[in-house]
């Protein structure tokens, strides 16, 4: 009898093992689905291309005009536009719902669950607002996608990798690895308090600066950022272009040079803009405090040093300091640094009247 319920036993325990491996792993949607908790409403269609197909398909973090030559005149000479670093072996396309497959060599599997979960949020939440944000204020978009992409590298287990090479390398390094730096730190910590939930909000409701991206407390109390109201001349040149200028940027470009502290300096970050004044690139920075313009205002100097080698400061009243062509001051809680011929001119006039 003992024998008997033995073999019953056995047969019993044995027989979900068997069936689960019958069934043999789960595919990469549902294992996405499974580890983000997202519903799946649909199927996701697939295409396969080679490596210039899916190449051309891709939307990196394309750079404007202004940027291309305002971070040119900051010292990043880029050789490209694009702060995409390497293309993906595979890659959701919001526009076509489409997953996007290379050819050769093909995707591994952790590529696929984080594409996939992209997919998911594109179902449950909806991705096409991201153009909208794209044009109107580049630093939302970037949070934005930040936690979507984010969001998708915490459940597939992707990292951002390690900035290398010359500054212009470590800034594109960096740029590009906003999603699985900043926003997987953030959709992590959003899980961490509150679970698929507290992400799901994020995801519904985007943050709304990088500033959120980097700060959850930040985020959940929905901090705006304070405006910068550039006037249309200054210094005897006229206002180009602007766009918003977030806390990220601020710390990728202190990094990109190797500024220590760079993470700190930023942080008391609380509204900037980004400007071309006819060839003058112009960094408009508003702080919480005057003890955060002060902090960054100290690093500003290592970060000309590094951005221009064998530049030598002088006074240059009523700003702080001038190293050539770039120029530098802090009235109060705002800040201007300027690059470029009468940067001193546009720096004086611009932290008069910002």
């Amino acid at each position: 009898m003992r024998a008997f319920v033995a073999v019953v036993i056995c047969v019993v325990v044995a027989l979900p093992a068997a069936a689960s491996a019958s069934r043999g792993p789960q595919s990469p949607l549902h294992e996405a689905a499974r580890l983000s908790g997202l519903r799946l409403r649909h199927s996701v269609a697939s295409a396969t291309l080679t490596a210039t197909q899916l190449s051309s398909r891709q939307r990196g973090r394309i750079l404007s005009a202004v940027e291309a030559t305002a971070y040119s005149r900051l010292g990043l000479a880029a050789g490209g536009t694009t702060t995409r670093t390497a293309s993906p072996r595979a890659w959701y396309d919001v526009g076509s719902h489409r997953l996007l497959v290379l050819r050769k060599p093909a995707a591994g599997r952790r590529t696929l669950i984080h594409e996939y979960v992209r997919a998911l949020i594109d179902q449950n939440f909806g991705l096409k607002r991201l153009d909208a944000l794209r044009a109107r204020d580049r630093d939302a978009w970037t949070a934005a996608t930040a936690i979507v992409d984010g969001t998708a590298a915490l459940m597939s287990g992707l990292r951002a990798s390690p900035p290398r090479g010359g500054a212009v390398d470590r800034f594109a390094t960096l740029e590009a690895n906003a999603g699985r730096g900043p926003g997987r730190a953030l959709a992590s910590e959003l899980r961490y308090l509150g679970g698929h939930a507290a992400l799901a909000s994020a995801l519904r409701t985007f943050p709304q600066t990088t500033e959120q991206l980097l700060h959850v407390d930040k985020f959940l109390e929905r901090e705006r950022a304070l405006p910068v109201r550039l006037p249309a001349t200054a210094g005897g040149t006229r206002l180009v272009a602007s766009e918003a200028f977030g806390e990220l940027n601020v710390r990728n470009l202190l990094q990109s040079f190797g500024v220590p502290g760079a993470d700190s300096a930023a942080a008391g970050w609380a509204g900037g803009r980004l400007a071309l004044y006819d060839d003058v690139a112009v960094v408009v920075l508003r702080w919480d405090s005057a003890a955060d313009a002060a902090e960054w205002q100290a690093a500003v100097p290592r970060y000309v040093a590094a951005a221009f080698p064998g530049t030598v400061a002088r006074t240059c009243p009523p700003l702080d300091a001038c190293w050539g062509d770039v120029a530098a001051g802090v009235l109060g809680t705002t800040s201007v640094v300027a690059s470029g011929p009468r940067a001193a001119e546009v720096a004086a006039a611009l932290i008069a009247v910002v």
